[in-house]
């Protein structure tokens, strides 16, 4: 029910008024027609008025159930093991555990359920508060969980002890709670009866007597999950190599097989971020994803990867068949809805939406704390011309995520657009406040200071930009900004940095560079012939 009710007020209030606007237009149409046409009378006025409210209800109520999210009979938050004073970290065992149930519960609810697994609430629990149930709690208000699952580590003579409580996030309470000794061997068994457990109270438990994975080798395992902490840390090929560690110790081992495809992806990413060719990076993960899908062919998310692999290759049949592929076997994988967006219409409109707006808006349904879905949405807003939704979805998110860095520098951007200076001063410092070396935020108040002609500021801001990771753009509003000082020799040899490190050849602020130089050149040669 809480599901349904944040659809509903998030959806109805944008929806309403384009119906509201064509009902009162069609009634005052009839009103006027009643007051100056001879074959309207009082009767033919109230038929008809009639007939247009029963047909404005009835376009509303099928709009709304045409664009209802799917029924589901919960959704359940699984957050990071926490541990106790006597635990120096968490320790592998319960690491691989939770990973376990996780894709217990997963595969097991199909898509009846959503699970929100450690990976998709990580970033949201790296904070002091992260271990208070009060602030769990209400964290899983925020993202409609129904339930969430936590589990606490202590050490017991050395030996790991996890006690897991399945929490009721409307009463609070526990519904499950019991203590596991962590032992190697026995770790899938509990995998499968927590899963089993939390199954059977939903009335959705499996006809399987046996966990998928009933042997786990632990060097291997340790080495895995180690290779998985180096992706969430975005050292993508210090985990790319580990997880090929792992696949030369079983190459039948499938999560090696994604992890490595994956990492390899989002170094191919970073990559073409800064205009270096990708191609070696993206064949790798192309590889790894096609032997994913060749050991394991219900493996959604390495279809979704795939398609996306093919997004950026252009090859957009390819793209739609592994997508296509991807939402048949999981239409619970918020990825691949972000992925769809990036398709023609005509693509995805076989599978039931629409246009973006739907495709979004379904991604955060699946995932309500996917940083990127709102980034990606409030990017569609604006171009559309509409920054006021582009705010309010990024504003919805940081309610989620207050210390979203790339949620704030984006909501910073539209301030700096709209020149309302005291809130691009309040985002762009809380975000140099949580990420004091991000090069991004000071380039960006640099911009203002530089719009506000205090260059001594602007300057201090951008070299500080540069100085932290070269920021090419800082390179050019530094050259505007000596050139109006006066000193042309230091515009210059900016201008030629930022021209020197094109992004690609569509890299705009490269060829402003470019022109910009040039002009620069010609006033320079004008100069000294006005001189002679």
């Amino acid at each position: 029910m809480g599901i349904v009710l944040h659809w509903i007020v998030t959806n109805v209030p944008a929806l309403l008024p384009v119906f509201v606007v064509i009902f009162i237009s069609a009634i005052l149409i009839l009103v006027y027609l009643y007051k100056t046409s001879e074959m309207m009378n009082k009767k033919i006025l109230a038929w008809l008025i009639i007939s247009f409210s029963a047909i404005f209800v009835a376009a509303t109520v099928f709009h709304l159930l045409k664009n209802r999210p799917p029924h589901l009979e919960f959704r359940l938050v699984i957050f990071p093991i926490q541990k106790d004073v006597t635990s120096p970290e968490v320790s592998w065992q319960a690491k691989a555990l939770w990973e376990m149930v996780t894709e217990e519960l997963s595969r097991s609810v199909d898509d009846d359920a959503i699970v929100i697994p450690v990976e998709w609430t990580a970033a949201l629990t790296r904070t002091d508060t992260a271990y208070n149930f009060d602030y769990l709690r209400n964290l899983c208000y925020k993202i409609n969980g129904d339930y969430f699952l936590l589990g606490q580590q202590k050490l017991e003579n050395n030996v790991p002890t996890l006690t897991w409580k399945l929490i009721d996030t409307e009463t609070g309470e526990a519904v499950f709670q019991e203590s596991l000794s962590l032992t190697v061997e026995e770790l899938p068994k509990f995998a499968f009866q927590i899963s089993e457990k939390i199954l059977s109270h939903f009335n959705m438990a499996t006809e399987d007597e046996s966990p998928v994975l009933t042997y786990i080798d632990k060097d291997n395992f340790i080495k895995y999950l180690a290779a998985r902490e180096r992706f969430e840390q975005k050292k993508y090929s210090d985990a790319a190599e580990m997880a090929e560690q792992v696949i030369e110790v079983d190459s039948s081992f499938v999560p090696a097989h994604l992890l490595s495809g994956k990492s390899w992806f989002m170094a191919a990413i970073e990559k073409k971020k800064t205009g270096e060719s990708p191609v070696e990076e993206f064949e790798k993960a192309r590889n790894f994803f096609i032997k994913t899908i060749s050991l394991d062919s219900t493996q959604a998310e390495a279809m979704v990867f795939l398609g996306e692999y093919y997004v950026y290759r252009e090859r957009w049949s390819l793209a739609e068949k592994y997508l296509l592929n991807a939402f048949r076997l999981n239409p619970n994988y918020p990825r691949l809805y972000l992925t769809l967006s990036r398709l023609h219409s005509f693509r995805y409109k076989k599978i039931g939406f629409a246009n973006e707006q739907q495709l979004f808006r379904r991604a955060i349904f699946i995932n309500p704390c996917y940083e990127d879905a709102y980034l990606m949405f409030a990017d569609y807003y604006l171009f559309e011309n509409k920054r006021d939704k582009a705010i309010e979805t990024l504003e919805r998110y940081l309610e989620i995520d207050p210390n979203s860095v790339p949620a704030l520098i984006a909501l910073g951007k539209i301030y700096l657009v709209r020149n309302e200076i005291l809130k691009i001063i309040e985002v762009f410092n809380k975000a140099i406040e949580l990420e004091p070396n991000n090069s991004d935020a000071y380039y960006n108040l640099g911009i203002l200071y530089y719009n506000s002609k205090e260059f001594e500021t602007s300057e201090k801001l951008l070299q500080r930009a540069i100085a932290i990771d070269n920021h090419l753009n800082a390179h050019l509003y530094l050259a505007y900004l000596y050139e109006t000082k006066g000193d042309y020799q230091k515009a210059v040899e900016h201008l030629r940095n930022r021209i020197r490190n094109r992004k690609g050849f569509d890299d705009e602020f490269a060829e402003e560079a470019r022109k910009h130089l040039f002009k620069l050149m010609q006033q320079d040669a004008t100069n000294v012939e006005n001189k002679e």
